[in-house]
């Protein structure tokens, strides 16, 4: 039996991997914050980025540690890559002999987010310890950011960011989950040392997209074409205010930073069929793990 710890347990894609691994007979421990008993994990201990994995190792082995984990809001740079870099470095001096990071299209040196500066920055550290990464695009599941852009629609008008012209590149949480079990199950063999963008090749309009989450869930708000820089200033302040809303400035600004760029992908390399977005869409709706979030989850792919 497969033994496999993963970061940001209370996260979107954290919990569909342990119902994914846990049906097939994998113990799948969790890290998390608050530590609370979750579906599919046997067991969730508490930790938080900056915290050592010391006492959690040391109760393996495991086979592979899955880094989903993410902290968001101050100093979110130095969080994100002192502690998932610590994390990194005590799995390998505890004999793990197999990480996945999980990384993100708006990865990169240049980031308008620290989000994207962060994710990038710990992309060349796995990668020189020639562990994996998977940079995602958008994740269509009941959670992140497809599940913020799917309860925008759910009021009479809607915000179509610069008309909608943004190109998106989309991937379904279960073809993420099935390629991060079969990577486990190989050992990386044949995936370690460099960064995999494992979204479908086509990629849509965001217009594309939020017409047909519309249509597939008889949703009749009205969308309103609107720059996205104005929306980027109300967010800055609603933010500094502590003010909650469905998408946030690291979604804005990553939007806005890839949102005309092409990204090659390596989706065939998984051997797993393309899907229609409509059917994507139709299955996110019926989903049931990875409800929850609330920081740990690591919404990657627009930010």
């Amino acid at each position: 039996m497969k033994s496999v710890l993963v970061t940001g347990a209370n996260g979107f894609i954290a919990r569909h991997l342990a119902h994914t691994l846990s049906k097939e007979g994998w113990r799948v421990t969790g890290l998390s914050r608050r530590g609370e008993a979750l579906p599919g994990f046997h067991a969730v201990h508490r930790a938080a980025l900056g915290d050592s994995l010391a006492e959690v190792l040391a109760a393996g082995p495991f086979d592979a540690l899955v880094h989903t984990a993410n902290a968001s809001g101050a100093d979110e740079y130095r969080l994100n890559v002192d502690g998932t870099g610590r994390w990194l470095e005590e799995a390998r001096a505890a004999g793990i002999s197999l990480q996945i990071f999980l990384s993100s299209l708006s990865a990169s040196a240049a980031a308008q987010a620290d989000y994207g500066r962060a994710k990038y920055t710990l992309e060349q550290r796995v990668v020189a310890l020639n562990e994996v990464v998977f940079a995602l695009g958008v994740v269509v599941g009941n959670g992140g950011m497809f599940a913020r852009m799917r309860r925008s629609l759910q009021g009479p008008v809607a915000p179509l960011l610069d008309g909608g012209r943004a190109r998106l590149h989309v991937l379904g949480i279960d073809f993420l989950c099935d390629a991060i079990r079969d990577c486990i199950g190989a050992r990386g063999e044949g995936l370690r040392g460099r960064v995999w963008r494992i979204h479908q090749p086509r990629s849509y309009s965001l217009r594309e997209v939020l017409e047909t989450i519309r249509r597939v869930h008889g949703l009749r708000c009205l969308l309103l074409p609107v720059p996205s820089l104005p929306i980027l200033w109300l967010l800055t302040l609603s933010e500094k205010l502590s003010i909650g809303l469905p998408v946030t400035t690291t979604n804005i600004r990553g939007l806005r930073q890839s949102r005309y760029d092409a990204f090659a992908s390596d989706f065939a390399h998984f051997g797993y069929p393309e899907q229609k977005l409509e059917a994507l869409i139709e299955r996110a709706g019926t989903a049931q793990p990875g409800r929850g979030g609330n920081g740990d989850d690591p919404d990657p792919g627009v930010e």
